[in-house]
Parts: structure tokens; C-alpha cells; sequence
């Protein structure tokens, strides 16, 4: 049986949890509701068409199908603040300077000049031309 003290130490956290839940998913909708109202009105101006489309898919949107849209608006915000300027230089910037260290050993010190910045670019064109890139 599970002591009366940890019970009431527990509950008020529980609670809270629960209207936070609650409070945050409101704000979201709020969120969601705002880039609804931006995109159509950008798209198709605030005529009467514009306003039977906004208050059609917030309602599918907002009540319906929120269970859904709800994480695919968190994912598309997180994109559009920055996570895929990390998955860039992860998948792409990475490698290519993975690859221009094995062509050529250590950068130089100084700032480069117009005529290291053509040779780098040649020695690239050429391992593209080697590995069947081009």
C-alpha cells in the first residue's frame, strides 16, 4: 500500500501537470489558429471566400483532427527555427570539409586568397571527376 504522505506530496504536482497540459495545448491551438488566419488571408486576401476557408479549416484543423495537425505544427515550427540549419551542416557541410581536409592536408593559416580559393575549387572538381560525380 502506498503511504498517505507520498500520496499527498504527488497529488498537487499531478495536477498542476494536468492544467498545464491543458493550458499549453490551448496556446498552441491559439498558435495554430494565427498561422491559419496568415497564410489564407496572404494567399487569397479578406474577401468572403478567404473567410469561409479560415473558419472551415480551423474548425477541422483546431477541434476535429488536432490530435494530428497539432504535432505536425510543433515539427514544422522547430524546422522553421532552426533545426534544419543543424541537419544541413551535419549531412552537408560536414563531409564536403571531410573532404577537402583529406585532399589537402591542414588549412592554410592566413585568410585565403583568390588563387587558393581556385585551386581549392580545381582539386574539387577534379576528386568529382575521379569518384564518377560529374
Amino acid at each position: 500500500m502506498i503511504p498517505l504522505g507520498l500520496i499527498t506530496g504527488i497529488l498537487p504536482f499531478l495536477l498542476f501537470l494536468d492544467d498545464f497540459l491543458g493550458d499549453m495545448t490551448f496556446v498552441l491551438k491559439i498558435f495554430v489558429l494565427l498561422t491559419i488566419v496568415s497564410y489564407v488571408t496572404q494567399h487569397l486576401g479578406k474577401g468572403p471566400i478567404a473567410i469561409i476557408l479560415i473558419i472551415v479549416l480551423s474548425y477541422f484543423i483546431i477541434f476535429d483532427y488536432f490530435i494530428y495537425f497539432g504535432g505536425i505544427y510543433i515539427l514544422y515550427m522547430l524546422v522553421m527555427f532552426g533545426v534544419t540549419q543543424l541537419l544541413m551542416d551535419f549531412f552537408i557541410l560536414a563531409p564536403q570539409a571531410a573532404m577537402e581536409q583529406s585532399m589537402g592536408g591542414e588549412e592554410p593559416a592566413g585568410a585565403p586568397n583568390g588563387i587558393d580559393f581556385k585551386e581549392r575549387q580545381h582539386k574539387m572538381l577534379e576528386m568529382r571527376r575521379m569518384r564518377g560525380m560529374m
